[in-house]
């Protein structure tokens, strides 16, 4: 097909009535009055979005597998709502990526895939309302069923992917204080964040071309803001863990380029049966008890973490299933980070306890520029 003029292109997508409406992308601030289903899905007044899946699964054979799929939109401009109506199927509203991993837990064999789009031509996009995200052939939606709500994910690239049914075990988790979480200081530092903590998953995966049926466990983030790492601050660790005393926790630290943490760390302990509860950063410990040195990026990064949350009975040791699971995200959004299955063992409320999560690093590597 002839390529448009890249004059038309952008007349297309910025037309000039546009340009006397000038709007400003909206903070995350305290008492935001969440909805649901309504706010699983897209919040374009917000720049920054994401639907993040992560779970662990296993064929008949013993076989086991960690698997990551995010979904991310960032806006280029806010909207004005007078405009929506008139908006061109052309006009360049977002920038949408995505990002797949899959572990093969026995062999350590880890493979990931990444795609981009500008979302023209509804490519790619971000349904408002309830969850209904893709790019391409890339989706995640959500729907009831029988009463219960539903999501289905799917994603295939390269000899490799995943089909998903993920049933939610507890109701979805607001996180942070007033319905934020704070990352730095000052006003709108900080994003919108809801978790499904535990999702009972079913379908199959794809690995070297075979088509394996699998069940297991996931988490769901989804998180929305306007604004993202203060100056000062490098990155952030982040983990997830799913208890066998049915107990989910989620911690997070902002790490500053001098060294140390930001004092808005913090995390969610969610119950059994689905109560949640606020950690503020003095509640836990989250340290490393080793170092691995990735050899395609050179970065070095905490590898086995002990997590200590003194108050809660808990008291884990946590190692990755495989070392190799960074993914260097050049040809999407950009930024090199490490994000694996990991398995935890120790204590919980006093008993001993195994457990099954995610770790996320980010900013170890060679400071790139984010393209969001």
């Amino acid at each position: 097909m002839r390529r448009l003029p890249v004059v038309l292109l952008l007349a297309l997508a910025f037309p000039p009535w546009a340009a006397a409406q000038p709007q400003e992308w909206r903070p995350a601030l305290p008492g935001y009055a969440y909805r649901f289903p309504r706010d699983h899905g897209s919040h374009p007044a917000f720049r920054t979005e994401w639907w993040y899946y992560s779970g662990h699964l296993s064929d008949p054979s013993g076989g086991r597998y960690a698997f990551m799929l995010t979904f991310f939109r960032s806006g280029l401009r806010p909207p004005a709502p007078e405009e929506r109506p008139r908006l061109s199927r052309w006009a360049l509203r977002n920038l949408y990526f995505a990002h797949l991993a899959l572990l093969d837990a026995r062999t350590g064999e880890h493979r990931y895939f990444e795609r981009k789009s500008r979302g023209a031509l509804e490519e790619a996009g971000a349904a408002e309302g309830g969850l209904d995200v893709w790019l391409g052939g890339w989706r995640a939606r959500g729907s009831e069923a029988e009463g219960r709500y539903v999501m289905e994910i799917a994603a295939e690239a390269g000899g490799a992917g995943l089909r998903l049914a993920l049933l939610p075990q507890k109701p979805p988790v607001i996180h942070g204080e007033g319905g934020v979480i704070q990352k730095a200081e000052g006003r709108g530092r900080a994003s919108h964040y809801v978790s499904f903590t535990r999702l009972a998953a079913r379908g199959e995966i794809m690995l070297r071309g075979r088509r394996l049926r699998v069940e297991g466990s996931a988490w769901m983030d989804h998180e929305f803001g306007s604004n993202q790492l203060a100056p000062g601050q490098a990155g952030w660790d982040w983990l997830s863990l799913q208890l066998s005393d049915g107990r989910d926790l989620m911690l997070y630290l902002m790490r500053r380029r001098e060294g140390g943490h930001d004092p808005r760390g913090s995390g969610t302990i969610v119950e059994k049966d689905g109560r949640a509860r606020h950690l503020p950063l003095g509640a836990f410990r989250l340290e490393g008890t080793g170092r691995w040195r990735s050899p395609e990026s050179g970065a070095e990064y905490p590898m086995g973490w002990r997590v200590q949350v003194p108050a809660e009975g808990i008291d884990l040791t946590l190692r990755p299933l495989a070392e190799a699971q960074e993914l260097r995200t050049s040809g999407s959004t950009r930024v090199t980070y490490w994000e694996g299955g990991v398995e935890a063992r120790g204590r919980s409320g006093g008993a001993e306890a195994t457990g099954l999560g995610f770790v996320e690093m980010t900013g170890y590597a060679e400071r790139e520029r984010p393209a969001f």
